[in-house]
């Protein structure tokens, strides 16, 4: 029976590393998922990133929103879309990490699939990641090797640098 691979993107994570490393945030989230697949079958792609609202700017807005409707056409893709929040000024995303960890959780105690793909150099999903290993499942940490965690490395059953070429076989234009 082949590997069932669920793949989880932490958006806005992932637009940082990308953006520091190769210079470039635009990509198919479905391409890389394939790619970091290699082959096994992936039965679940999913997105999680926090709204950018209009009081962050005009152009910052707008590009997110045209970057979500692109994600929605893609009838593949699960998207899901937390909120930005204002505190002394700075601006946080709420709710993201604690979605990507409940999907994370849940779909491995329900069974539906055998190895995870974590898109994100987010130390705070390890113990997620320690508790879904400990029931048996793969999980594989998937970032540029300029910006991974030592935590989700460490409690990961595989680290997947995501070099140039991979990036190049999934960016956009």
């Amino acid at each position: 029976m082949p590997i069932r691979v669920a793949v989880f993107i932490d958006g806005a994570n992932v637009y940082r590393a990308f953006k520091t490393v190769f210079g470039w945030t635009r990509y198919s989230p479905l391409q890389l998922a394939a790619g970091l697949a290699a082959g096994r079958h992936v039965v679940r792609t999913a997105f999680y990133i926090a709204a950018v609202p209009q009081e962050m700017g005009a152009d910052v807005y707008a590009d997110q929103q045209r970057f979500l409707r692109r994600l929605t056409q893609q009838q593949e893709l699960i998207g899901w879309t937390g909120r930005m929040a204002q505190a002394d000024g700075v601006w946080h995303e709420k709710g993201v990490d604690v979605k990507i960890a409940t999907d994370m959780v849940s779909l491995a105690y329900r069974d539906l699939y055998d190895a995870a793909i974590l898109v994100s150099d987010d130390g705070d999903l390890a113990p997620a990641v320690q508790e879904i290993r400990r029931i048996g499942r793969i999980v594989e940490n998937a970032i540029p090797r300029a910006r991974r965690s030592w935590h989700l490395v460490r409690e990961s059953s595989r680290y997947i640098p995501i070099d140039r070429e991979l990036f190049d076989r999934c960016r956009l234009p």
